[in-house]
């Protein structure tokens, strides 16, 4: 299994919600860890100094993107478009 986290801005991020659901939907519930960047002032600035602007910050297996990018789920993960668990 992939190590994953998303770094958030919190609980009313859309896009954060969107990845836990895709990810949860395509086998991975539960396989994530959820860090809240605003948590951690060390953190949100160095994913901004990284050109991360967005959110969230994906990281699995030490790659790391922005935001709800489906094709860099399926690319990083080697799933199916068409799977469903």
């Amino acid at each position: 299994m992939p190590s994953i986290t998303i770094y958030s801005t919190g609980p009313a991020c859309q896009p954060c919600k969107a990845v836990y659901r895709w990810l949860d939907k395509h086998g991975f519930k539960g396989a994530y860890s959820i860090v809240i960047s605003p948590d951690n002032p060390e953190l949100a600035a160095e994913l901004k100094a990284q050109g991360f602007l967005q959110s969230p910050v994906v990281e699995i297996d030490g790659l790391r993107f922005g935001g709800f990018d489906t094709k860099e789920l399926l690319r990083i993960l080697g799933v199916e478009p068409n799977f469903i668990p």
